[in-house]
Order: structure tokens, then sequence, then C-alpha cells
């Protein structure tokens, strides 16, 4: 035997034993994920406090909680940063148990993932799926940035790996008062920490209704545990704990950049009348910001579209048939990192970082908010810090050729639309209902007021799915 082949059966045996004693096992892959992420949480001791997170404690603090901000995660962040203040003496403390806590969960989930593709995926693409969750950058920065969107991302993932196993082998599931059970406790929790969650399943009904018509006495007592149990969340606990109603403004982002535009660009277009109006909702229309609905929306007068809602519709209508395509522009310029794949990021249009990996400060926010918290932010390992940072919030990846598609959530959206065709052409329908789960993640973005990575990292981190829903044998 040649000496070069000897060696290459070798390398073979090592990766094929590495594979047999970690991939195997839950514990093991979940414990090599959490230690190659330690060395990235050390150096960037205790997390990635941002400016949401500064809203949220300050709420939390007066006893104001707002539902602005899924609250169970309000209640989470808040009580442990107490809790270090008390019984550590410093916020900081408080951070790092989140960040232990958050990065033990997603880490898990990753784990559970790969466990579960055993049997239906091949050992290499589990493999590559564990190097990409235990060494890319934006996993770890993202685990322990204290953000609601990783502990939703981490149950997003579940909700359509589980939908996957559902369809796959739905006499099993609904066999099973036990796997029912728990598959309303995770759409639940999803719902809680993420308020659009509940339209993200909503909209995966029909599907479901459909490819699972057998069963549908089933699934629609899962159907409504899940709205029931939100409904009695979102209204009796909440007047419970006096949770202050959230914003209108949230779901305006979109009407309130297109009527903006039209007013910077286009005013000519519109009678007195409208122009008074839009002044009126949005009296600082001036600062339209085609990436960012923020300046637009931080002033606009939710409680005069509250007590009229059709008089703006109205308004927005009337605009919108006058000026249909800065309408288009407007909306296509505010959600594009959603659809162009093309994008590059950091975007310089825009103030917010698309990977946040430095945090708040006074600096960012702005001086009127002296006197909430800010956390201090210690680079333990600072040349693993700062090679963190170039790769996430300062987009140093942006040099390295091809390297930033794969921070790019348009090209996650159009990998699982091809997703979705491979899927039809193979006539594997059953898998409309994981898909209408992702469409409809989808769909809730593309209203956002921004472009950040974090509203779209369930998508990029569904993709191990995605590509199970087509190639493998289940």
């Amino acid at each position: 035997m040649k000496y070069k082949d000897q060696i290459r059966i070798e390398k073979g045996s090592a990766i094929s034993i590495f594979c047999d004693r970690v991939l195997a096992s839950f514990w093991k892959i979940w414990i090599l994920i959490l230690l190659c992420w330690l060395p990235v949480f050390l150096a960037s001791w205790p997390g990635v406090f941002v400016v949401d997170n500064v809203f949220q404690m300050k709420w939390y603090l007066e006893g104001t909680v707002s539902a602005h901000h899924p609250i169970l995660h309000t209640y989470l962040l808040g009580g442990l940063l107490e809790f270090g203040k008390s019984w550590f003496g410093s916020y900081e403390a408080g951070m790092g148990i989140f960040s232990i806590l958050q990065m033990l969960f997603l880490s898990s989930v990753f784990a559970y993932l790969i466990k579960k593709l055993e049997g239906t995926m091949s050992v290499r693409f589990r493999l590559i799926c564990v190097l990409l969750f235990s060494f890319f950058p934006y996993h770890p920065v993202s685990a322990f940035t204290a953000t609601k969107d990783t502990i939703f991302a981490g149950l997003f993932l579940l909700v359509v790996l589980e939908t996957w196993l559902l369809v796959c082998d739905p006499a099993t599931f609904f066999s099973s008062r036990r796997k029912m059970v728990s598959y309303v406790a995770i759409v639940f929790l999803m719902c809680a920490f993420r308020n659009t969650g509940i339209y993200i399943f909503i909209f995966s009904l029909p599907a479901f209704f459909i490819v699972c018509r057998k069963y549908w006495k089933k699934v629609l007592a899962v159907a409504l545990c899940c709205v029931l149990l939100w409904g009695v969340y979102t209204g009796p606990v909440y007047q419970l704990l006096h949770v202050e109603k959230g914003s209108s403004a949230e779901i305006l982002s979109v009407p309130m950049q297109q009527l903006a535009r039209v007013m910077v660009n286009a005013p000519e277009e519109l009678t007195e009348e409208e122009r008074e109006q839009i002044a009126e909702y949005m009296p600082d229309y001036a600062l339209y910001v085609s990436r960012v609905a923020d300046p637009v929306k931080d002033n606009f007068s939710a409680k005069l579209f509250e007590q009229n809602p059709m008089r703006f519709l109205r308004l927005w209508v009337g605009v919108g048939l006058k000026c249909p395509v800065i309408y288009i522009e407007a909306f296509l310029s505010t959600n594009i990192g959603f659809w162009n794949p093309l994008m590059q990021y950091p975007d310089p249009n825009t103030y917010l970082p698309y990977i946040p990996y430095f945090g708040a400060d006074l600096d960012q926010v702005g001086v009127s908010w002296e006197g909430q918290i800010f956390l201090e932010k210690t680079d333990l390992l600072p040349g693993i810090s700062e090679f963190y940072a170039k790769m996430t919030e300062t987009g140093w990846y942006n040099r390295i050729p091809g390297l930033c598609f794969f921070y790019n959530i348009a090209v996650a959206f159009w990998l699982i639309m091809a997703g979705i065709i491979y899927c039809i052409v193979k006539k594997r329908y059953a898998m409309a209902v994981p898909f209408c789960l992702l469409v409809g993640l989808w769909g809730t973005l593309m209203l956002s007021p921004v472009v950040v990575f974090r509203y779209g990292y369930p998508l990029l981190i569904s993709l191990p799915v995605v590509y199970a829903m087509c190639r493998s044998r289940l």
C-alpha cells in the first residue's frame, strides 16, 4: 500500500471514530458546541446588552412592563440582572448568568437538531452542521446577545423541526398525547418570545389541516389549545401583571414609511388636507430614512390613530392610489435585506448595527438615557474579542469573497424558496406545513421597521431542516 493511501485511510478512520463517538450522543454534541463557544463568551463578558434591553430594564425596574417587547423575556432578563446586582453586586454578573443560560438553551437546540437528523441524513452533513454551529462567528455571538430574538430563534427551529417530523409520521404523533402536549408547549413559548409568533402559526394552519386531514379533529384540538393558551396569556395574565399595551405604531412601519416618502419626494401630488393629516400623524416625516422606520415612527401619534383607525386607513389608501410607485419603492427599500441576496452589511444607510457586538452606550442612544442601566463590557481575551467584533458588527467578513452570503438573510430566504420548488417537483406535498411556518416568518420580516440580522436568524438556522425536508429518506 502506498504511503499516501495509508494516510488517507487513517484520516478517514479518525473522522469516522470522531463521528461515531460524538455525533451518536446528544450530550457530546451539546458539550462540544458549548466548549467552542466558551472562549468567545469570555472574550465578550458579560454578553451583548443592546438598546432594546435598556428599554426593557427601565420598564422592569419601574414596574411598568410594556407588551412592546415579549414580557416573558423582559421578566427573565430583568429578574436575572436584578439577581446579579443583589447577590454579586453588579448587573454585569446578572447579565453573565443570563448569557450562560441562553447559551445552554441555544446549544442544546442545535444538539437536539443534529441528533434528530441521525438516520435520515448523512454523517457528513451532520458533521458539517456541528462545525458550522460551533465555529461560525454569529452563532456564539447570537447566543449571548440579550435580545428576545435568540430564544425565539431556538424555539422557532424546534417548531419547524417537530412539524417536519410530525408530517412525516402523523400516525405516531397523533397517537401520543405527550407529543401533542409538547408541541403545544413549544408553539406557545415561540409566540411568547416574539409577539408575531401566533400569526406565523395561524398562517400554517390551512396547510396543517389539509396535509393531516385524516386527523383533523386532533389538528383542531392542537390548534385550539395553542390559540386559547395565547388568548389567556395575553388577556387575563397581562391584566394580572398590569402589562401596558404596546404602541400601535409597531404594526404600521410600512404605511408610515410610504406616506413619509411621498411627503419628502412628491408633496405636490397631495392635497393640502392630505399633507396636514400626514403631519398630524407623523410630525417627523421630514426625518424619513429609506432603510429605517424609527425616525418617522418614534413620534407617531398612536393616540390619534387609535381614536379613528379608518381615517388613517383612508389617508393611506388615497395617497397610495396617487403614488403607487413611491409606495412600492418605500416598501422594498425598508426591507431590502430580506429579499435582495446582493445586499452587503453593515449598511451605511442605517445607524443600527446589523449584528451588534459592542452593546449599547450613552453615545449611541442619547443623553436622555442618563441614569439608565448600561453594562460595562470586559474583553477578557482581547485577541478573540477583536476577531469576533470584525466578523460581526464591523463587517470585516465582506473582505472574504463569498463569505458575505452566509450573513445574508435574503440568501436563506431564496434557499427556502428553492426547497419549496424542489418539494413540489418531487411531490412532497406534506412539507407544505413546515414551509408555511418559514414563509410566514419571512412575511412578518417584510413588515419590519429595519433589516437586522437577529430578525432573520431563525430562517438561517432552519436551513438544515429545509435540506432534510428535501433530501431525507423520511
